[in-house]
């Protein structure tokens, strides 16, 4: 009993050991599958440890990236009801604290002349009060964002000074504190003088982080912050329809929760006053950062399943190679349940490995990364592997290999002790059960649901996965079935063509898993033709649209008598746009808050709107439906015209949010008055880069005397800006002047940092299609071999067979990459001019570039292959057969 026992236990013993020395003595395929494996891995750690990483972070500071506990929110000036009842929450109890915010754009200047020494905390509030009216004069100018706070800012976290101390010991009254920008951009230092508005102000300290600084990709203007008190001495406050107030509130939950109750019913359903509190608030930094890792998650997913492919090839192509050596096991006594085990444990092991080198290559990918990710990342987050992160990937990498293993190892248990002698059949291709490819469903749902938030996006996301992979595979084998039909009715020649026929035919073979071939192939082609294509096409939109003609100077709050000097100092043409503010009340018929929108417009019809009035269509927009040919607006009906409704032309883009056509009847509120149009044409816009538009635009004498501000636009040369900026600020301080080629720039840098981005992965992508590549031609290598030796017996030149494995591969991949570009185009056409709303353009010259790469991999591989793999074997292969 001991005896029977002790022996099958020392071959099973034997077994594992020579199965162990014959994976490391075929060294190709343990280095396939830990680059495969490694590859999708570490960049999947290093993804997910920088979404836990700023996750975290939002976690941690919540109430500081917020503001507050509550947050109110408007585009216009306080109410004095609200007003009233903010004052009694702050007066109720010590812990119950109030900040004011205002934050606009406006020009800051630097005054040539004495430079008061405000470096000294003893200075006085006196010594540091520069008259406005004193014979200094505008030497630089700067577009800023000024922040006006009261005295308890920051309710949550601290603000950081270069000093290092307190934010109040320094911002005193005529003085504020600004970010680098500021210094360098007007080539100042602390202690300086600078003018914004009306009123001139000591630079007290230099600003280096607020704790509800937005993380914003386009954030316009070099940050000041300042007390609230010296507002009024800018006198830039007014009527400005651009100014964001904002109030934060800081105190108990129940207080705060009884206050939120109280302004919900003091403001009611109507009110333009945004309340949020922390919890819900959703931040900059989420907003931005999310979306961007999201998306470049979904792409190193697409890339994790062909990965999984690779994988699969690479131990199909092992267990092969070990047909023999598991039949001699089985002869010798060996149980099917010991084989599979020796298998299970040498890969998992290797799974182990490759997670641990995932681990170290992702730390160097997280340090020299970081630098790329600075314009979706805030800047004092703290970049680390996440404990999370490595179970996630460990788990992830676990069931790969189990899945991996267990089909390729479901020949093994069909292994008979004969075939060691070679009686058994060994083109019998064993299938796994149905139930396998049920877990493998499973386990992609489970990640896809997991890392996309919800079950319908797990579904979404892998169905269409699914949709994708099974598309080529039909049309892999439509193609291949054409191919081997037309070489059967003699089209490729009846001489010369027979070398193609013969590869032809080898193509749809069976055990040729030229099917495999082509669905890795075009999957990896098209995942990389799908990062081209959103890449090109945001380039083509935002880097490279900027056309010659267009504005680049911009020019805000221009008030209607200073048209002459304008054009006096501008040696240029100027346009000027009047703006009306106005919220949408009703549109055909349907109350504003009631409007269902479309979850790809990411807009609110309840918004503030801004309303103009012309004469004619602009430059950059042309009529695409109106009640009278090309005219912007047509008489009404006489009940219309009693009842007070207004000829009106909408913006197509508008008319899709309102869900609006030509007739309907639009209500607007405009600070109380209402005023209704009728639709009497529609707009569209060319695609012709920067340029002023307006969803609504009335006839002159309906909005004329409406309260309004303007908006000017010229083009002048960029030397000239600079110089222009700083006449414009001496003269006008209210008017708020933008350089278009400056933010065309700031526009291009985050572009560009996004791009490259999207060029790393497309890197990868390029990397894991060609490991794909030649793991599905190892796991095809012994039937190419032996089919090799076939024709060589036959009395086939050797040279014949390179060419028609050459031919089988080239014509595979060739045409796997044009259907992969095909459908990955038509794909990528509905995602960017729906889902992006970006113009479609396609990269000829990247495409023609990617072909040739394509074409010259292919032929690498190809007699790579043939020479290393049929060149070497295929005597040894002849002489067995003989």
């Amino acid at each position: 009993m001991t005896t029977e026992n002790t022996v099958p236990s020392s071959y099973s013993n034997l077994g594992s050991k020579s199965l162990q020395r014959s994976w490391w003595r075929h060294w190709i395929y343990p280095l396939l599958f830990l680059l495969a494996m490694v590859l999708s891995l570490s960049t999947y750690l290093t993804l997910d440890s920088i979404q836990q990483s700023v996750r975290d972070y939002v976690s941690d500071n919540q109430r500081a990236l917020v503001g507050g506990d509550l947050i109110l929110g408007s585009k216009q000036a306080w109410t004095p009801e609200l007003l009233q009842d903010i004052e009694a929450f702050e007066a109720e109890s010590p812990d119950q604290k109030v900040v004011y915010d205002y934050q606009f754009n406006a020009m800051i200047s630097s005054l040539s002349g004495s430079t008061p020494d405000s470096t000294s905390d003893s200075m006085t509030d006196s010594e540091a009060t520069v008259d406005a009216d004193s014979s200094e004069q505008v030497a630089q100018t700067l577009l800023a964002r000024i922040k006006a706070v009261s005295s308890e800012y920051p309710l949550y976290g601290e603000v950081e000074l270069a000093s290092g101390k307190p934010l109040w010991q320094k911002l005193k009254p005529n003085s504020v504190v600004v970010e680098t920008q500021v210094l360098t951009g007007l080539n100042l230092i602390v202690g300086d003088t600078v003018k914004i508005g009306e009123a001139t102000f000591t630079i007290a300290d230099e600003l280096v982080t607020e704790p509800d600084r937005p993380l914003t990709a386009f954030g316009f203007g070099a940050r000041v912050l300042m007390s609230d008190s010296d507002l009024e001495a800018t006198d830039l406050m007014g009527q400005r329809s651009r100014v964001d107030y904002r109030i934060e509130l800081a105190g108990p939950t129940e207080a705060i929760t009884e206050q939120q109750a109280q302004l919900e019913i003091l403001l009611g359903d109507s009110s333009e006053v945004k309340i949020t509190d922390a919890e819900d608030a959703n931040t900059s930094v989420t907003e931005v950062s999310d979306n961007v890792l999201m998306f470049l998650k979904l792409l190193v997913i697409a890339v994790l399943f062909l990965s999984a492919v690779a994988l699969l090839s690479v131990v199909k192509a092992f267990v092969g190679l070990q047909q023999n050596a598991n039949a001699i096991r089985r002869a010798l006594g060996e149980s099917i349940s010991d084989i599979k085990r020796s298998y299970y444990l040498v890969f998992i092991a290797m799974a182990v490995l490759a997670c641990i080198a995932s681990g170290v290559i992702s730390l160097g990918m997280l340090k020299i990364g970081a630098q790329y990710l600075t314009a979706i990342l805030p800047p004092d987050v703290n970049l680390s592997i996440k404990l999370v992160s490595l179970i996630k990937i460990t788990v992830v990498a676990l069931v790969i290999t189990l899945l991996v293993v267990q089909h390729s190892l479901y020949s093994v248990t069909h292994t008979k002790p004969s075939a060691v002698l070679k009686q058994a059949t060994t083109n019998n291709r064993q299938h796994p059960p149905l139930y396998w490819y049920g877990l493998v469903l499973l386990a992609s749902f489970g990640l896809m649901a997991y890392e996309f938030g919800s079950l319908l996006n797990g579904i979404q996301v892998l169905g269409g996965m699914i949709v994708l992979a099974a598309s080529f595979w039909l049309i892999g084998k439509g193609w291949l079935w054409l191919l081997a039909t037309l070489a059967s009715r003699g089209l490729f020649g009846k001489k010369s063509g027979w070398m193609v026929r013969t590869a032809v035919h080898n193509l749809s073979r069976k055990g040729n898993q030229s099917g495999l071939f082509f669905v890795t192939l075009a999957l990896s082609v098209s995942v990389l033709s799908m990062i081209t294509l959103l890449n090109h096409s945001l380039n083509t939109q935002f880097v490279k649209a900027y056309p010659e003609d267009a504005p680049n100077l911009f020019l805000l709050d221009v008030q209607s008598e200073q048209h002459e000097a304008l054009n006096s100092i501008i040696d240029e043409p100027i346009t000027y746009y009047p703006v009306v503010r106005a919220r949408v009340s009703e549109a055909a018929g349907v109350s504003a808050a009631d409007i269902q929108v479309a979850q790809s417009e990411g807009d609110d019809p309840t918004r503030m709107f801004n309303l103009s009035y012309a004469d004619e269509v602009m430059n950059t927009e042309f009529i695409s439906d109106a009640v009278e040919s090309d005219q912007l607006y047509a008489p009404l009906d006489e009940q219309a015209v009693e009842a007070g409704v207004v000829p009106l032309s909408i913006l197509n883009g508008a008319a899709e949010l309102l869900n609006v056509s030509m007739g309907d009847q639009v209500t607007f509120n405009i600070q109380g008055i209402e005023i209704v149009g009728q639709i009497t044409s529609i707009r569209e816009r060319y695609e012709r880069g920067p340029s002023p538009f307006f969803y609504f635009l009335f006839e002159p004498d309906v909005l004329a005397d409406a309260p309004q501000i303007q908006f000017a636009t010229t083009k002048v040369e960029a030397d000239a800006i600079p110089q222009l900026q700083t006449d414009l600020a001496r003269q006008f301080p209210a008017i708020t002047t933008i350089d278009g080629g400056a933010i065309a720039k700031q526009i291009q840098g985050y572009v560009s940092q996004m791009s490259r981005l999207v060029q790393v992965f497309t890197l990868l992508a390029i990397i894991t299609g060609i490991m794909v590549l030649i793991t599905s031609l190892l796991s095809t290598s012994q039937d190419r071999l032996r089919d090799s030796a076939s024709f060589r017996l036959l009395g086939m030149q050797t040279s014949d067979l390179y060419k028609i494995n050459m031919l089988e591969i080239g014509l595979l991949g060739i045409s796997a990459g044009v259907f992969a570009v095909v459908l990955a185009s038509g794909t990528a056409y509905v995602l960017i001019t729906e889902w992006f709303n970006l113009r479609f353009s396609m990269p000829w010259l990247s495409f023609g570039i990617g072909g040739l790469m394509l074409v010259a991999v292919l032929i690498i591989i190809a007699v790579s292959y043939v020479r290393l793999v049929i060149g070497r074997g295929i005597m040894a292969r002849v002489r067995g057969m003989v």
